[in-house]
């Protein structure tokens, strides 16, 4: 064999191998989106073609967003993180009158809040009353914004000029995809599941506090915060208020006052053990003054961190910071029975 006979070879070889790295790749494409399409985890399109009843999207923004497109207007609307979204908004309707959505998202941090307000000012979606819970990391300056939040053009205002929504980028994603085969899977099960959130974006249940365990609780919230010390303390550099967030938060100000809509704001409860931990820290203990202080500047603010109830009852918590639905019922009533 001469070299130009191996030479035409090995060509003739890297030929079929490029083919079937194209081909793969294109019917690995092909399949993530076809199956994408047909499952549709995020509700993009009109069409259920299995007539699935329960999705179960990773990504609970875009979720949240494209349910709520198919929404009429609400007028109360509940902001926050997974704190947040465990509390009842027919609580918030009893209180205020209305109708409530609970647009509460995983980890959101205050570009969430404001990515929100302006989704529902541009979509022309203007609630009466507005109820955001702020949880302590999130005027952090060292936490970053939630990826899901930075992946969302409809809420990201950081990095878009516009609400141009890439569908065709949806149904090739990889995490829809995930998405996709856990709805098939459960949707072929025998044993079905509830949603992750019902019609007004509540992924909450009431409880018998009398079935808890408390030294498996205790376990729970020593290990949590352990598992987020970075989150809660920054390695312990956590003292002051991000300046760019306090600024988001006038600007959300601004925008209620424009809209007339009424702004409810509270600090999410923090477990005793914790909040006694963060003000054993000088520089965390400052912070949370500094939230205090800097929220207490708007007209409707109710403060958490030392309320009696949750300081004296532990059964309130899950983990360090997550409260229950039933603790969300206290919450809400406090703080819209505002005089």
């Amino acid at each position: 064999m001469n070299f130009y006979t191996l030479i035409s070879k090995n060509s003739t070889n890297a030929d079929k191998w490029l083919k079937k790295v194209a081909l793969s790749t294109f019917l690995i494409a092909f399949v993530i989106f076809s199956v994408n399409y047909i499952v549709d985890p995020y509700n993009i399109t009109k069409y259920n073609l299995l007539n699935i009843k329960y999705k179960f999207a990773r990504d609970d923004r875009t979720k949240k967003l494209n349910y709520f497109k198919t929404l009429p207007q609400k007028d109360n609307i509940l902001i926050g993180s997974s704190r947040v979204y465990s509390m009842n908004p027919q609580v918030v309707t009893d209180l205020l009158g209305g109708t409530t959505y609970n647009f509460g998202v995983g980890t959101a941090t205050l570009e969430d809040h404001l990515g929100i307000v302006k989704y529902l000012i541009k979509t022309k979606k203007v609630p009466k009353n507005i109820i955001v819970g702020v949880d302590f990391y999130t005027f952090n300056p060292d936490v970053p914004a939630n990826k899901y939040f930075l992946k969302n053009k409809e809420l990201n205002f950081l990095s878009f000029g516009n609400y141009e929504e890439n569908y065709l980028a949806k149904f090739f994603s990889v995490d829809a995809f995930r998405a996709s085969v856990k709805t098939l899977t459960k949707h072929f099960s025998s044993t079905k599941d509830k949603p992750r959130f019902d019609v007004n974006g509540w992924a909450g249940g009431y409880e018998n506090y009398a079935n808890r365990n408390a030294q498996k609780d205790l376990l729970e919230v020593k290990r949590e915060m352990e598992e987020n010390f970075e989150l809660f303390y920054s390695q312990g550099d956590y003292e002051h208020l991000d300046p760019k967030r306090k600024a988001y938060y006038r600007e959300l100000e601004k925008i209620c006052k424009e809209h007339q809509i009424s702004l409810y704001i509270f600090t999410s409860p923090l477990h005793p053990l914790l909040l006694k931990r963060l003000n054993k820290h000088q520089k965390t203990a400052n912070a949370l003054k500094e939230i205090v202080e800097f929220l207490s500047t708007f007209k409707h603010f109710t403060n958490f961190y030392n309320d009696p109830e949750f300081q004296k009852n532990v059964n309130h918590f899950h983990g360090s910071t997550h409260t229950s639905t039933n603790a969300g019922d206290i919450i809400l009533h406090k703080v819209l029975t505002i005089k």
